[in-house]
């Protein structure tokens, strides 16, 4: 088949029949419409394709640019279009959270301005427009009337292959795709039945929204729609991966989403369906943009001030956290290199509960900067989308705020630490501070690694702690600054500590302002006494996946 330009092959995707044996249907055929077949990749090829293609020799001759607010397929596709018409091309995002569709339209040539969690990214476009009125083209895919129009054309490629449809399934992102098929499948069949797939409130999906953000979407519906479902991250990686193993169809996490709501709902009602009921789920898009989401054993490793914890989750990673799996994941020779490892969410009863674990593998009664940490694995995740929430760690509840600007900045705030007395090692006189972790507080006048190093070996010898205890070194350097150095149970010497950060505030408050700066060899953090809560900027460093062979008791 010859064609004079790459566009030519968008649309007239095919339609595949889903074997009984493989849906578990008995009365009602499941077909997969696979616009994941389309050239760049996905079902937004077509919109994107709808939104410009009336419009493309203005754009050139009036030499401006095209602007979207695209995380993913939309942008790809647009760029790759942009590109043929010698057109530049921009998106405005907040939403890239899976790394190979940053490297994609990088390398595709997109200009893309990342912006914070809580900027409207439609309000800066049209802020920008509003700028430079003559430089952008904005197709705005969230509003834009040619979005349903391009997939009222897909329902009409369904119904010429395979008849009149009585249950349709479509993901929302835009809405744009299902609104359109439906559209043009109730022209049809007056009785079809649209089911809207969205992401469960807990998970994260790429390219589908939560049933609260679809709210934000101009050209949503509800009342288009005769049922929402629900489709969580894990069951949407699992029909993934029946897509690609049992079909051969080398489909994304959507397509996932997609088919699991389709199966789940049919197989309810099949037994009440006569034989030959037709239904007709969406591939939207292919696989291996998703190289780093399927990974089954997956890290993520975070920063904040100087500590660094790795991040496992339960439900993408099977590896068996021994004692020595431990130690060796977090040795930075032979590991990861951490101070530790923070363990979930374990979710119940809408709890959000993790684990931590010290570098010689044992678990922490507590875990400030190890919280924070965890706070900002489940924003990044979307597991949470909230600006204050609670996690747990143990019976130890812990209090989260965001910070309203940029979401690096995390503040949180614990019960208020306990003073237990002075106590004396050696010929150094300590402070005991409890705030779930137990530690001694020292005054000195040149805090240093040396120092804490010797003073814990004063504190074995003092056979007052069996199991070790926290050690900080603490100059006060005037009431809004101290500066301290750390010594952790567990970990040994650490460039800084929450707790330890916490405990030391908490021995010399008299003497210190409501807030005060912190200064550590890792960094600065900030503590206000008032609600006893520590700030400090959180990073994800990298992300990677373990290789459980390297582990034998795996």
């Amino acid at each position: 088949m010859l064609i004079n330009n790459i566009s030519e092959l968008i649309g007239n995707t095919p339609i595949l029949r889903i074997s009984s044996e493989i849906s578990g249907l008995k009365n009602i055929e499941l077909y997969a419409k696979l616009e994941n077949l389309n050239p760049f990749g996905s079902v937004k090829d077509r919109t994107a394709y709808h939104m410009l293609k009336y419009d493309v020799d203005q754009i050139q001759h009036e030499r401006r640019t095209v602007i979207e607010t695209s995380s993913g397929n939309t942008a790809k596709a647009l760029v790759c279009l942009c590109n043929i018409h010698k057109i530049p091309f921009k998106t405005v995002t907040n939403r890239i959270k899976v790394s190979e569709s940053r490297n994609i339209l990088k390398f595709l040539g997109a200009q893309i301005e990342e912006v914070t969690k809580d900027v409207d990214t439609v309000e800066k476009i049209l802020q920008e427009i509003n700028e430079e009125p003559n430089k952008y083209y904005h197709t705005t895919q969230y509003t834009n009337s040619r979005n349903i129009d391009a997939h009222y054309i897909t329902g009409k490629e369904i119904h010429q292959d395979i008849g009149e449809i009585d249950y349709f399934f479509g993901v929302l992102g835009t809405s744009g795709s299902s609104r359109g098929m439906s559209m043009y499948l109730k022209e049809k069949n007056q009785q079809l039945k649209t089911i809207g797939i969205v992401t469960a409130k807990d998970s994260y999906i790429p390219g589908i929204r939560s049933a609260t953000e679809m709210k934000e979407v101009g050209i949503y519906k509800n009342s288009n729609y005769d049922q929402i479902l629900e489709v969580s991250g894990v069951a949407a990686k699992h029909y993934m991966k029946k897509l690609s193993r049992e079909l051969g169809v080398l489909a994304g996490p959507s397509s996932g989403a997609s088919f699991c709501g389709a199966v789940e709902y049919l197989r309810k009602i099949d037994n009440e369906c006569k034989q030959g009921t037709k239904a007709v789920f969406v591939v939207c898009d292919r696989l291996e943009t998703y190289a780093n989401y399927i990974k089954d054993n997956r890290f993520c490793k975070y920063h904040v001030c100087g500590n660094t914890y790795i991040v496992i989750d339960p439900a993408d990673n099977q590896i068996r956290l021994s004692e020595g799996a431990i130690k060796r994941l977090c040795d930075k020779d032979l590991g990861i290199g951490a101070d530790g490892i923070v363990y979930g969410p374990f979710v119940s009863n809408g709890r959000y509960t993790f684990r931590a674990f010290n570098s010689d593998g044992t678990e922490a009664n507590s875990a400030f900067f190890g919280a924070m940490i965890f706070a900002r694995y489940l924003i990044d995740k979307e597991i949470l989308k909230l600006k204050n929430f609670t996690v747990y760690i143990g019976a130890v509840e812990l209090h989260i705020r965001l910070d309203d600007r940029d979401q690096i900045d995390v503040r949180l705030q614990c019960d208020e630490p306990c003073n237990l007395g002075e106590i004396e090692i050696g010929k150094r006189l300590a402070t005991f501070v409890t705030t779930g972790n137990n530690n001694l507080v020292f005054e000195h006048r040149s805090p240093s690694k040396e120092l804490v190093e010797k003073i814990n070996q004063e504190v074995i010898l003092s056979n007052l702690f069996g199991s070790g205890i926290n050690i900080q070194a603490v100059k006060v350097i005037d009431q809004s600054h101290l500066y301290v150095e750390s010594f952790e149970r567990g970990s040994g010497y650490t460039v800084s500590s929450g707790t330890g950060i916490m405990s030391a505030c908490y021995a010399f408050k008299e003497r210190l302002s409501e807030t005060i700066t912190i200064h550590t060899p890792g960094g600065i953090c900030e503590v206000t006494q008032q609600n006893w809560s520590i700030k400090g900027s959180v990073f994800k460093i990298l992300e990677g996946e373990i290789d459980l062979e390297s582990f034998p008791e795996n």
